[in-house]
């Protein structure tokens, strides 16, 4: 048990506070504070009135908001978040942000651009673009959706949340290892492994088949099954795109759990197939990564 997923030894010892437990103590804790409720409730008011006057200005129709407005808030943040990151690799600038960075000796060839950026492209348009409407259209069907313009409580949002992180983690952590079958690899996820050290850009630099069930599926099918608001796919979706940027992008910069699991996926194959890790420690498909970690910790404390 000294190197379990909760020891000093593991892959990322805070992580927990990134997952469900503290999710779990908001519903629970805040409920039961009535100060703590009102301020909430008046936080609520204000957001619902500027809510509103957001769609009175750009319109209520939910099929331009789940396809053209999800679909073009999606482009923008991918392509300028992942474009910094590769302005700051190729231009080693600035020199501070150098020291987050995973793999030092990492150089992007690239040659191997034009390829990246026009896989991005393609699943952008022709793979998320066609299943949002397709989603748009089983929401319909569904026709449980909560109103555009009723924001969702903060307990609903919050509690939804704490759902989709173990959705995602199932979905993420079960498909990824499906396209790590030798039927399966070599045809469709060995295409995102050419980057044995990644780069934000590398995120969506999948087969069609590989980016529709390992990245769009996880992400999404918990919204539909916890009928989820407009506003909270907003929310959840925008994460997931900063979170996956944050994974490939070979810095510890933002605000995630740190890069270190997945960039050491690229470059061994065989281990951390999960967004959280859970799945990975009861899988034993981490024990490679922890032993790297604890031997890069050895080393420090020798070098100190």
């Amino acid at each position: 048990m000294k190197n379990g997923w909760f020891s000093s030894n593991s892959s990322d010892k805070w992580r927990v506070f990134y997952g469900i437990v503290p999710l779990i103590l908001l519903c629970v804790g805040i409920p039961s504070l009535n100060h703590v409720a009102n301020e909430w409730s008046s936080l609520g008011l204000r957001m619902q009135s500027r809510w509103e006057r957001i769609l009175d200005l750009i319109g209520d129709d939910s099929f331009y908001l789940y396809v053209y407005g999800m679909n073009a808030w999606n482009i923008i943040l991918y392509w300028s978040v992942g474009l910094t990151y590769l302005m700051v690799e190729t231009c080693t600038w600035p020199k501070w942000l150098q020291l987050c960075k995973i793999q030092p000796t990492a150089v992007i060839d690239k040659k191997r651009l034009y390829s990246l950026i026009t896989a991005n492209l393609f699943n952008q348009f022709f793979v998320a673009v066609p299943f949002s409407i397709l989603g748009y259209y089983v929401l319909k069907f569904q026709g449980t959706s909560p109103s555009i313009r009723e924001l969702p409580t903060f307990l609903r949002l919050i509690t939804t949340f704490a759902i989709l992180i173990p959705i995602q983690e199932v979905l993420a952590y079960y498909t990824h290892r499906m396209f790590h079958h030798r039927l399966l690899y070599k045809w469709t996820h060995k295409l995102h492994h050419e980057w044995t050290a990644p780069i934000a850009l590398s995120s969506y630099y999948n087969h069609p088949l590989d980016h529709l069930i390992g990245n769009i599926l996880p992400s999404t099918l918990g919204l539909s099954l916890t009928n989820a608001h407009f506003f909270t796919s907003w929310l959840w979706l925008t994460w997931a795109t900063l979170r996956t940027l944050s994974d490939h992008s070979g810095y510890h910069v933002l605000p995630f759990p740190s890069p270190r699991r997945h960039d050491f996926h690229h470059l061994k194959f065989t281990e951390c197939f999960g967004v959280w890790g859970p799945l990975d420690y009861l899988h034993g498909t981490e024990t490679l990564f922890r032993a790297s970690l604890l031997a890069s910790t050895e080393t420090t404390k020798k070098n100190h």
